[in-house]
């Protein structure tokens, strides 16, 4: 192959790539219960931004950061935290731990299914930031304390 027809071929590829790639991606959804068993669904959001953020009680990071989301909405009312108890426990017992902590965003059951694309995940926390679109465009798989919430939501809301 001549060295034209290569470069030919890697400017169609690399043009290709951007086409693809700028494309807007679907919007992401899902039903869950919250903990006082009504449906909640991702989409009943949009036109907000969304950190959808799964925790677990016995993962003392993830108790450490569920604070610091609450500080981060509290000083973001323009944001919805959405939280998933990503552990089999009974609505009682996710109710008492978050009020026990004074966590007053919505907290939500995991489901039966893999809540795909969120999962699978890599660890927990994993906090997970969907656009007004509905479109999921980072995930931070450890603790982010409300300062760095601050940092990633200020970064993204400028587009």
């Amino acid at each position: 192959m001549t060295m034209v027809k290569r470069l030919l071929l890697s400017t169609i590829g690399l043009m290709l790539l951007t086409i693809t790639s700028s494309a807007p991606a679907e919007p992401v959804d899902f039903t869950l219960s919250d903990i006082d068993g009504k449906p909640v669904k991702l989409s009943d959001y949009r036109g907000d931004w969304v950190f959808v953020n799964f925790w677990a009680a016995w993962c003392s990071p993830c108790v450490r950061e569920l604070a610091e989301l609450a500080d981060f909405q509290k000083a973001n009312p323009q944001v919805t935290v959405l939280g998933i108890n990503f552990e089999a426990t009974t609505a009682e017992a996710s109710r008492r731990f978050l009020q026990g902590m004074g966590i007053g965003f919505t907290n939500l059951k995991i489901g039966t299914q893999p809540l795909v694309p969120f999962e699978p995940l890599e660890g927990l926390p994993t906090t997970v930031i969907v656009d007004p679109d509905g479109e999921m465009i980072e995930r931070h798989t450890g603790p982010l304390t409300s300062e760095s919430l601050q940092h990633i939501f200020d970064r993204l809301h400028r587009y």
